[in-house]
């Protein structure tokens, strides 16, 4: 199982990467497509209400890691 520092560490960056880019919705949008999740389920995570499964974890940092090769 993948340890929960992971989990927050990644969370951290996604809330981070939010502080710096405009266009949340947009964002929030592709993020929860890009998960297979809701957006509310996204909010939930930026929020710290919800730990993301390791699965999604896993797509939330391939995601992350796509838009800063973008940048």
């Amino acid at each position: 199982e993948m340890a929960k520092e992971e989990t927050n560490e990644t969370i951290d960056k996604l809330i981070a990467y939010w502080q710096l880019h405009r266009h949340f919705d947009a964002n929030i949008a592709e993020l929860a497509r890009y998960a297979r999740v809701s957006r509310d389920t996204v909010y939930r995570w930026l929020n710290k209400k919800a730990q993301p499964r390791e699965q999604k974890v896993k797509l939330i940092q391939e995601w992350l890691s796509q838009k800063k090769l973008q940048e």
